[in-house]
């Protein structure tokens, strides 16, 4: 059955708001790479088209599941069954001050009705943890692959290392490439590690790098607060890098 209503792309606004939207769920690789997607030309281009209204809600695109191109229909029935909950499945009430992106709420159902479609686009190491959603935990490239189409820069994220020291050379390259090419589409994140300032397994949209005065800048969706690390802390602190360049996406 062929959808025929009314389909009009999200726009300038819309993903602007995408950039620091608050992550609730527990699904900090979702919501860091669409953020670090609306920083590239290209990213933005690609959530434009993925990401479209329909008279009765959104229809979500992706890009490349097992090769094919799929679409998924979020209803407003769909959005408002989405409820943030505790592990006792009793409600949480969100903040008002920092509403549920309704684009962002959007996307966690599609990736809920892709998985039900597709369990095995969720990876087993991903399925041990508890939660109340499926679309809780997965792998930001996994999650980046199959929305824009596009196989992301991977360092260390399926490693058993727990740091980037044993990828410093890869890594410092792609700082200094960030620094130098600001339409970047990047996420960092971490393994156990007590780092202070940094939260254990947790994803960043990396904000810039700044190689003149050596900083790396994180923005955490989670608390909504930018992090600030050396480029040696963050070769010591960070586990994995996964994302593009803009031309990467084109």
């Amino acid at each position: 059955m062929y959808y025929t209503g009314y389909m009009i792309s999200i726009g300038t606004d819309e993903i602007r708001t995408l950039r620091y939207a608050i992550q609730y769920f527990q699904d900090c690789y979702l919501v860091s790479s669409i953020g670090a997607l609306t920083k590239s030309a290209n990213g933005r281009k690609i959530l434009s088209e993925n990401i479209r209204y329909t008279n009765d809600g959104f229809c979500i695109k992706f890009k490349n599941i097992n090769g094919n191109c799929r679409d998924f229909f979020v209803t407003q029935k769909d959005l408002d069954n989405l409820v943030y909950m505790d592990k006792f499945k009793n409600p949480i009430p969100i903040n008002n001050y920092f509403p549920h992106n309704p684009i962002i709420k959007a996307i966690e159902v599609a990736m809920n009705k892709l998985l039900n479609k597709f369990p095995s686009k969720k990876p087993l190491i991903c399925k041990f943890p508890d939660c109340n959603e499926k679309f809780e935990f997965n792998k930001p490239s996994n999650f980046l692959e199959m929305f824009t189409g596009k196989k992301p820069v991977i360092i260390n994220e399926s490693s058993i290392r727990l740091s980037l020291k044993s990828r410093e050379k890869e890594s410092m390259d792609i700082f200094n490439r960030i620094n130098e090419n600001p339409d970047n589409s990047f996420v960092a994140g971490t393994l156990l590690g007590f780092h202070k300032g940094l939260s254990d397994y947790h994803c960043y949209s990396i904000s810039r790098a700044d190689k003149k005065h050596n900083i790396l800048e994180l923005f955490d969706h989670r608390a909504l607060k930018t992090t600030k690390l050396s480029f040696d802390e963050a070769i010591k602190k960070l586990k994995f890098l996964v994302g593009y360049f803009d031309d990467d996406l084109m």
